[in-house]
């Protein structure tokens, strides 16, 4: 049997137990289980193990070397008798094999007659495999937990601001995603202590593969499982000692999305071949996308999908949580449950501009969807929104037309009469006043004094007026 916490298992067992396998280094010790408490825990999360053989490397004579015992006389027969009588005994050989040959056969047949030889190669021989224990017609109140990994229990990588509970990881690594620093989500944080889950075993199914093969993630996740089941949990490792056995884990990755039910169907199987008896009734799965939910109807175990309030938008409008799971959304419920995810909208976009300046306007402005209702949540209405805008009167205008009349005046001067025109220039409709003739004015102008002419000018002169020259 093993001591202290060191554990010799026939199980290929790796970091995190994952399907895909995992190869190591590791001491091989005897023994075939693993009692101490906390051992098969410690086991998974550190160790990976391989096949082990229980052969003493030192314990070897050849048939010369032997001087007592019934060894030389079973090789005799054998080789005289037994290979005529019952060739079929001794496959591979023939009369003429070495007396070596036939101390392994006889090694092999009984140990109790022939060492093992050192002269020739010669494996230990292998007992025949333990009848596989069954779980039918056994009642256990023992439960089950299985997990998803990501967006379960991790966060989005970078939201440990944004997420509450959440626990950044301080530079280890998830490739999920995209990749980015590890941030567990609450739940995983926080450990299982709090929630029913803490009584029960545990088990993983993912898509995703946990940063792969001995990844510090993977050792993150398995701490935030301890319960106080796998840490008492006695791994028994005959079920997979042989080569062509089925190997066979609690722990699986890169399992393909709407066939998990099939993996923890398995995981069950597992628990079976440890002698841990677990009812579908007692089993509950949980994971962020309702796709991995939806197929447990009808196998009879639980479901539930998890991540309700916290979406991711960037990934298939919301199909994806955001935060994670947390301790409250672990719950003893029986049956399968899906999230009713409301619609979720992006930010307003900035109000257009005004219609008018004034007198009443209309601004729009929008904002689209980025999360869609799924499982009957809240529909998602109109992203169009409009208000009015600049109510205030416009000021009123007054237009004032203004006539302007110019006058100008017009002198004409001669030697005899003097007479002034006057125009009026102004609105083109208006009548132009008459103008009196030279002949009204002389009339009403007074008269002129007489000039006297020089003789020589009065004789070339006109008649005066009214005069008349005979």
């Amino acid at each position: 049997m093993a001591t202290g916490t060191t554990c010799a298992l026939i199980l290929v067992v790796s970091t995190f137990a994952f399907a895909a396998g995992l190869h190591g280094e590791t001491q091989d010790l005897p023994g075939d289980e693993c009692n101490e408490p906390g051992c098969s825990q410690n086991a998974m999360q550190l160790r990976v193990l391989k096949r082990y053989t229980e052969t003493a490397t030192n314990d070897c004579q050849d048939l010369q070397d032997i001087t007592e015992g019934v060894c030389k006389q079973e090789v005799a027969w054998a080789r005289e008798t037994g290979i005529q009588q019952h060739p079929e005994w001794y496959p591979g050989l023939s009369a003429q094999s070495s007396p070596l040959d036939f101390q392994c056969k006889v090694f092999q047949a009984s140990q109790s007659k022939c060492p093992r030889p050192c002269g020739v190669a010669c494996t230990p021989p292998t007992p025949p495999p333990k009848a596989a224990p069954t779980c039918a017609g056994v009642v256990s109140e023992k439960c089950l937990c299985v997990f998803d990994i990501d967006r379960t229990l991790t966060s989005k990588q970078g939201m440990q601001d944004k997420c509450p509970g959440s626990k950044d990881s301080d530079g280890i690594k998830d490739t999920a995603y995209g990749g980015g620093d590890l941030v567990l989500s609450q739940l995983a944080a926080s450990g299982l202590s709090k929630t029913f889950c803490s009584k029960c075993y545990v088990g993983i199914v993912s898509h995703g593969d946990g940063s792969g093969p001995l990844s510090t993630e993977r050792k993150e996740l398995l701490e935030a499982l301890k319960t106080d089941a796998m840490e008492h949990l006695v791994l028994r490792a005959w079920n997979a000692a042989w080569s062509d056995m089925k190997l066979m884990t609690p722990f699986y990755v890169a399992y393909p999305d709407a066939l998990k039910q099939e993996a923890v169907l398995k995981i069950l199987d597992w628990y079976a071949s440890q002698e841990v008896c677990i009812q579908r009734e007692n089993t509950y799965f949980f994971d962020d996308k309702d796709e991995n939910i939806l197929p447990f109807r009808g196998t009879g175990m639980n479901a539930q999908q998890i991540s309700c309030q916290s979406r991711d938008p960037i990934l298939g409008w919301g199909d994806v949580g955001l935060c994670g799971a947390t301790q409250g959304e672990l719950k003893a419920d029986k049956g399968v449950s899906v999230c009713k995810i409301d619609c979720g909208w992006s930010e307003w976009s900035a109000w257009s501009g005004c219609s008018a300046s004034c007198g009443g306007g209309q601004r729009s402005r929008n904002r689209g969807v980025i999360i869609k209702p799924r499982n009957g949540g809240k529909a998602c209405g109109n992203g169009n929104e409009m208000e009015a805008c600049n109510p205030e009167a416009c000021p009123t205008t007054t237009t004032t037309t203004t006539t302007t009349t110019t006058t100008t005046t017009t002198t004409a001067s001669t030697s005899s009469t003097a007479s002034t025109a006057s125009t009026v220039q102004g609105d083109p409709a208006a009548e132009a006043p008459e103008l009196e003739s030279p002949a009204d004015e002389i009339a009403d102008a007074q008269p002129a004094p007489k000039l006297e002419s020089p003789p020589e000018e009065a004789a070339d002169a006109q008649p005066a007026l009214g005069v008349s020259r005979g």
